[in-house]
């Protein structure tokens, strides 16, 4: 079966078309990994932050009942023995 001169005409660009919507089906499935890791990256960086300032709201509080209770303690830091 021998291919005549004009179904060479239509036979060669058919195949660069068929050649071009393979790569775009295999190239799909990367473009879709990437777009899910990126999304994975922004969700990630929004829970840090949150999580870092939530964290040091905490802190916080906790510095100042630290200060709050060693100022206020009843004989701590108000005699020295020195019979000892």
């Amino acid at each position: 079966m021998s291919l005549k001169l004009i179904e060479l005409q239509v036979a060669i660009p058919r195949s660069v078309d068929a050649a071009k919507s393979a790569m775009d089906t295999l190239n799909r499935g990367l473009l879709q990994q990437e777009y899910r890791s990126e999304e994975m990256r922004k969700k990630d960086k929004i829970e840090s932050k949150r999580v870092n300032k939530n964290t040091s709201a905490g802190e916080s509080l906790l510095h100042t009942k630290k200060d709050e209770t060693n100022n206020n303690h009843p004989f701590k830091g108000q005699n020295i023995d020195y019979s000892g």
